[in-house]
């Protein structure tokens, strides 16, 4: 498989393991450096104890909302040396009790480190005019 296959499998990945709340498959596609920007969290998380931390709330913020979806746009992918870009938009979608839908861009950056690329981070933006339900 090559590179750039894999990176799309790893994102794919990731979103599925969040949708199934299964904490340790998406951590396992994080460096332990990692950082990440949420698109619903305001300051920037760092190591690998942070990130636990926010995702075990990230859980309980989505189980409090509603039913999920989640589709991810094809990634752009663009690999130099040891370093690979994504560049994708996904569209996510919580049912009631607490609705909310939206698009965000996202960028993750991955490092290849004893042949596994891992994020070293990952960066969310709501796309303007795309937000529905914080009104």
């Amino acid at each position: 498989m090559d590179v750039s296959t894999r990176i799309k499998a790893v994102i794919y990945s990731i979103f599925d393991s969040f949708k199934k709340g299964d904490i340790k498959a998406l951590e396992s596609h994080m460096h332990k450096d990692a950082s990440v920007w949420d698109v619903f969290t305001p300051e920037l998380i760092i190591g690998e104890n942070n990130l636990h931390d926010f995702h075990r709330k990230d859980q309980n913020q989505k189980i409090k909302r509603g039913t999920l979806t989640i589709e991810v746009n094809e990634p752009l992918i663009t690999i130099k040396h040891k370093t690979c870009l994504a560049l994708y938009y996904l569209n996510f979608s919580y049912e009631e009790p607490n609705s909310i839908s939206g698009q965000v861009r996202v960028t993750d950056v991955f490092i290849q480190e004893n042949n596994a690329w891992k994020i070293i981070h990952h960066h969310e933006g709501i796309v303007p005019d795309k937000m529905h339900g914080l009104e």
